[in-house]
């Protein structure tokens, strides 16, 4: 199976990151969806823009589905007023559907009970923050009046509001390891967890275990890792230098995440961060919204 495969069924398949009510869940619609080995790929480095491709070409194959717009940006008296990810066409039900697409990765540097105690790994992103513009303003769009006379001059009227939320949450490396997981109550009971962890305390990890590491590209942040992949990823081997930290080819500078193999298979992923990562991320976490 190609890694396009793979994510494509990552994505229907793999638990919500939210706890979404019936009306706003997705998965009515994904059920219907087949994977395909005809994935178009367009090259990007960006990780939301390779989910979104994923996400078109779900619908373009699916038959009971149309595709009415994609990226749509809201433009009213040369002002830009936000975008609909995705508008579709549901042939069975002859409604038109707003679909908001999310997938994030936070890893939690608070408490965990509440969703500013999580942050993204650029720090840039923290989860209270993405929720709120996420409902309060991407899923309001299309029940803005001035925003449905707009699609109406396009002959567009949005019936139902859909979202699709993937991604995994970090917990730190003893949290994670005796299954103690603290969340927000807008999390899905069933989401993807994985691990953080210093680059000191992961060189222990690496010596106590039978666990083979690499380091984790980000095309690879959505699904497993396959046996036949693993060749591709680079190895963090040389336990010796990891602890004393002397190889800078591994930029200790900044943070990486990092995949665990045994036999072919993978075992579990995190991220290793910096002294310096960990401090900015806890005024990250203190700082007003």
């Amino acid at each position: 199976m190609t890694r396009y495969h793979n994510d494509l069924t990552w994505m229907l398949n793999s638990p919500e990151l939210l706890q979404l009510s019936p009306d706003l869940s997705i998965r009515d619609l994904t059920q219907r969806m087949k994977v395909t080995n005809n994935f178009n790929y367009k090259e990007t480095h960006r990780l939301g823009v390779y989910f979104e491709q994923l996400w078109q070409h779900l619908v373009y194959s699916c038959d009971s589905l149309e595709v009415l717009e994609h990226n749509l940006q809201v433009i009213i008296d040369k002002h830009t007023l936000g975008e609909f990810d995705s508008i579709i066409k549901d042939k069975q039900s002859q409604k038109n559907i707003h679909c908001e697409l999310a997938v994030k990765f936070y890893l939690e540097v608070g408490e965990g009970s509440s969703l500013s105690d999580w942050v993204g790994p650029n720090l840039r992103d923290r989860f209270d923050n993405k929720y709120d513009r996420l409902f309060e303003h991407q899923l309001a769009l299309s029940k803005n009046e001035l925003i449905r006379q707009w699609l109406a001059q396009r002959n567009i009227k949005v019936d139902a509001i859909k979202l699709l939320t993937k991604g995994r949450l970090f917990y730190p490396l003893d949290d994670y390891m005796n299954d103690n997981f603290h969340f927000p109550n807008e999390v899905s009971n069933k989401h993807l967890k994985g691990f953080w962890t210093s680059w000191e305390d992961f060189a222990h990890l690496q010596l106590s275990s039978s666990i083979r590491w690499y380091l984790l590209p980000k095309k690879y942040w959505l699904s497993k890792v396959m046996p036949h992949e693993v060749e591709d990823l680079r190895p963090l081997d040389n336990k010796a230098i990891l602890i004393h930290g002397h190889n800078e080819s591994y930029r200790f500078q900044r943070i990486q995440q990092v995949v665990g193999v045994r036999d072919g298979s993978e075992i579990m992923r995190g991220f290793v961060v910096t002294s310096e990562w960990l401090q900015n991320a806890k005024a990250r976490v203190k700082a007003p919204s």
